[in-house]
């Protein structure tokens, strides 16, 4: 829904899951704590549906706090839509995350139950352990990212710094150079995340914003 949703608003496909891979933790550890932790409610309709929307809602707002704590930046923000919550949630989203919830609980995990119980113990295991691997790597792979993207963002900051200090135009032009290797891989962060902003890093993040808009002209 989300993917298809920014995708359409933005023109262009965006894979808004959080790793490099399609899965989008937020939604899965929601998905996951509906399931359970609403358990009494499985079989209910509106209940279900508003306990699903504030529980998820709750997810986010979390996440998004401490994702903006450990990189200082905030990955998404809703602060120009309507009813937001600093805009780390909005009423919009968490309509459709009741939705979503309660479809879910209906329909789909009775189904995808049924369908994982019918998989032999052993090989339901060995399925299980492989994905965890997956996920795992994927992880880890997505948080040495994250820190780089960090780093880049502290290191152009200095480079602007410096530059408006008056340093030497060669010393100027081998930092320029080894920033824009960097680039390429830093502009991932970007796509997928376009509502991105940070108090620390904005001027790093608005150049990075620029040049995809110039990619996409």
């Amino acid at each position: 829904w989300e993917t298809s949703y920014c995708s359409i608003r933005h023109h262009r496909f965006i894979n808004r899951g959080f790793l490099h891979g399609p899965l989008c933790p937020v939604y899965g550890v929601g998905g996951m704590l509906i399931m359970y932790l609403l358990q009494p409610w499985a079989h209910t309709w509106i209940p279900l549906f508003f306990a699903s929307m504030v529980m998820v809602s709750v997810v986010e707002y979390v996440t998004s706090w401490i994702l903006e704590v450990l990189f200082h930046t905030r990955w998404w923000d809703y602060s120009k839509e309507k009813f937001n919550l600093h805009g780390r949630i909005f009423l919009g989203g968490a309509i459709c995350f009741g939705v979503m919830g309660t479809l879910c609980a209906h329909f789909v995990h009775p189904w995808l139950e049924s369908q994982i119980l019918s998989i032999p113990l052993q090989t339901a295991r060995l399925i299980a352990w492989i994905l965890l691997a997956i996920l795992l790597v994927d992880l880890i792979t997505t948080l040495h990212g994250l820190v780089n993207f960090t780093l880049y963002q502290t290191r152009l900051k200095e480079f602007a710094e410096f530059v408006e200090g008056g340093f030497n135009q060669e010393w100027i032009k081998e930092k320029e150079a080894a920033l824009k290797q960097q680039e390429e891989k830093m502009l991932r962060h970007i796509k997928k995340f376009p509502s991105m902003t940070s108090t620390e890093f904005h001027k790093g993040i608005a150049a990075l914003r620029q040049r995809m808009q110039q990619e996409h002209k």
